[in-house]
């Protein structure tokens, strides 16, 4: 009875082996070639260390491979629905520079099927430490249609240049405490270490309030109100996300968030330099307010030479060490133009919206950061090399404009 059962058993299991092996062999596949394009804007581009990744979407097997040719691969895919990624390295030129970087592809909803089949999948650079950007900053005011000049209407855009979510709790937004228009031996020079700074202002929240998705900004302004129902060349700014507001002055308060302030070294309203002769920059602070108010005090002597005389100064302002800050742009006129107040560790360029002094063209105007490359989904990636001449476009169309 025992031997009967055996091979009853051994019968009915060589029965489903043949059965599952007949559905193995019913399983098509398809010769699939997939292509890689290197980052748009990238001269001389060269990948290497390439591999790829097929995720099965029903099965969820993965398929592996890193035998590329030429930025080509070719191999033999079961029939059905998958996701691609793919990761590599990238040697390219930029400002005649050779900068290597990582590069990354990504696509969902692959449909692979037929005896052959081929792609192209487009590479987006990645960087591990990328962070928030200076995307944009408008400090020149706009013309009524009466010639008028109207302010008011200033701002800032701060974009997730990363791939992944980043809060924006705790940013700060800073301007120098000097000019890029004029050049002194400040005593004792801290630049190689800190960036001196004239006006503070911290977004609030407990560090996970403010979520920004990749490739999405947040705009921040002085007074969060719709300017072109005063001017109709102006901006609508009451759906910015933050404004700065200067409480106990006649600074006008709007349903738009308040930044917390954390110094100001005008006594009323703080704006950012009209004539654009300042750099400008984003950080977290990492101490406290009172600390910072405390410990971070910086008290300065410089000699103003004049045609009447040597004139022995003095000044104070607040310093943020360098390591606090995670993007910085300096801001001039082509005429003007002196020196950079940041460390070339921050900037080593910069940029501008008005030719000369006092130039009426500059009006309407902003600086905005050049996209680098997009990814495969639409996400753009901005130019973010540490200068701002190659970085920025001068005297761009604000993106808020109406057309």
């Amino acid at each position: 009875m025992k031997n009967k059962t055996f091979y009853y058993l051994l019968l009915l299991s060589c029965i489903f082996g043949l059965h599952a092996c007949d559905k193995d062999d019913n399983i098509k596949t398809t010769v699939y070639t997939l292509s890689l394009t290197a980052p748009d804007g990238l001269n001389d581009a060269l990948l290497s260390d390439l591999n790829v990744s097929f995720k099965n979407t029903n099965t969820t097997r993965t398929i592996t491979s890193g035998d590329f040719t030429e930025n080509k691969i070719t191999l033999s895919l079961p029939e059905g629905l998958y996701t691609v990624s793919v990761e590599g390295k990238i040697q390219y030129t930029m400002d005649q520079k050779v900068m290597e970087g990582t590069v990354k592809g990504y696509k969902e909803s692959v449909y692979i099927a037929g005896e052959t089949n081929q792609a192209t999948l487009p590479l987006f650079l990645h960087d591990a430490k990328a962070n928030f950007v200076i995307e944009e900053v408008f400090f020149v005011g706009n013309i009524t249609p009466e010639g008028d000049v109207y302010d008011g209407d200033q701002y800032l855009k701060i974009y997730n240049n990363s791939d992944t979510i980043l809060y924006a709790d705790g940013l700060v937004i800073l301007e120098s405490a000097f000019l890029t228009s004029t050049k002194y031996e400040y005593d004792p020079d801290i630049m190689s270490t800190h960036f001196a700074v004239t006006a503070v202002y911290k977004i609030p929240g407990n560090g996970n309030e403010h979520p920004v998705n990749p490739g999405e900004s947040i705009l921040i302004c002085d007074i969060g109100k719709n300017h072109s129902q005063t001017n109709p060349n102006s901006f609508d700014l009451s759906n910015a996300d933050f404004e700065w507001f200067d409480e106990g002055t006649n600074d006008v308060d709007t349903p738009v968030p308040n930044m917390e302030k954390i110094y100001c070294s005008s006594k009323t309203i703080w704006t950012m330099h009209k004539q654009g002769l300042k750099a400008y920059a984003i950080g977290r602070l990492g101490v406290d307010k009172e600390t910072f108010l405390q410990g971070y005090k910086y008290d300065y002597n410089y000699t103003m030479v004049l045609p009447g005389g040597t004139y022995p100064m003095s000044n104070s302002a607040y310093k943020i060490p360098n390591e606090w800050i995670i993007d910085a742009v300096n801001v001039s006129n082509v005429s003007q133009y002196v020196w950079n107040v940041t460390a070339p560790t921050l900037d080593t360029g910069w940029t501008y919206c008005a030719e000369i002094k006092n130039d009426n063209d500059r009006y309407g105007k902003s600086i905005k950061r050049k996209t680098l490359s997009t990814t495969s989904d639409g996400r753009k990636i901005l130019k973010d090399t540490n200068n701002s001449t190659n970085d920025f476009e001068a005297k761009a169309t604000p993106t808020l404009k109406r057309n």
